[in-house]
């Protein structure tokens, strides 16, 4: 063998003792297979999350475009005696 060979088999050696140990002693690991809805929630999360954020976007931005709106009529009509009045 060579040097880097040995140098490897001793530096590794005790991390192969430990995987040979646990995979020895360790019972075998039971996976959750049983995940019906899982997918369907997060969807409706993700979803309402989605809502959430439109309809305050929304909200926002009708709010201040109206008032600019209203803002550049009430600017454009000034000159006239006629009060501005939204439906």
């Amino acid at each position: 063998m060579e040097k880097s060979d040995l140098f490897n088999q001793e530096f590794n050696s005790h991390q192969q003792e430990l995987l040979q140990y646990l995979d020895a002693n360790m019972p075998p690991a039971k996976l959750l297979v049983n995940n019906k809805g899982q997918a369907f929630i997060e969807f409706l999360f993700i979803l309402l999350a989605m809502i959430m954020i439109s309809f305050g976007m929304l909200k926002g931005l009708n709010s201040s475009i109206s008032e600019r709106w209203l803002g550049t009529v009430k600017a454009i009509a000034k000159p006239t005696p006629t009060d501005i009045q939204l439906r």
